[in-house]
């Protein structure tokens, strides 16, 4: 068999399971994981480096979860890979696979009330304090 044959049924095979697992991720996720999803993904660059930052030092969150946001930039940072970037296409899809894999795991496991509360400050139009401040219907 051709070396570029095998190449290419390499990248396409790599491309299928990162296609995959981010599908099975997707429908495995809550109807709140994917509205907390939509939500950050509607934030700025700005406001999710702010958010990124609040989660690691929020001690409302438990500790293991919180050294996930730094080990993903380090990951990312680090020219160590599980496949190396200077391969086309698949060496760029082990990085989006391991970031889907951390976003579901910080979903997961920060509790809903201390995400939902970093966001609310965040958005950009809503004022936190007069959301308080409103009376509730009985």
């Amino acid at each position: 068999m051709e070396w570029w044959l095998i190449a290419l049924l390499a990248v396409v095979g790599v491309i299928a399971l990162v296609l995959v697992s981010a599908f099975v991720v997707w429908r495995m996720a809550t109807g709140r994981t994917k509205r907390l999803a939509r939500r950050v993904g509607a934030l700025s660059w700005r406001a999710k480096l702010d958010l990124a930052r609040r989660l690691m030092v929020d001690n409302r969150i438990p500790a293991p979860v919180r050294l996930i946001v730094p080990l993903l930039v380090l990951y990312l940072a680090l020219p160590l890979d599980l496949i190396p970037d200077f391969i086309p296409v698949i060496g760029q899809l082990d990085d989006i696979l391991v970031i889907v894999i951390g976003i579901a795991m910080l979903a997961r496991f920060v509790p809903s009330k201390v995400l939902d509360q970093h966001l609310s400050e965040l958005e950009p139009g809503i004022d936190v304090q007069a959301l308080s401040e409103r009376p509730r219907l009985r």
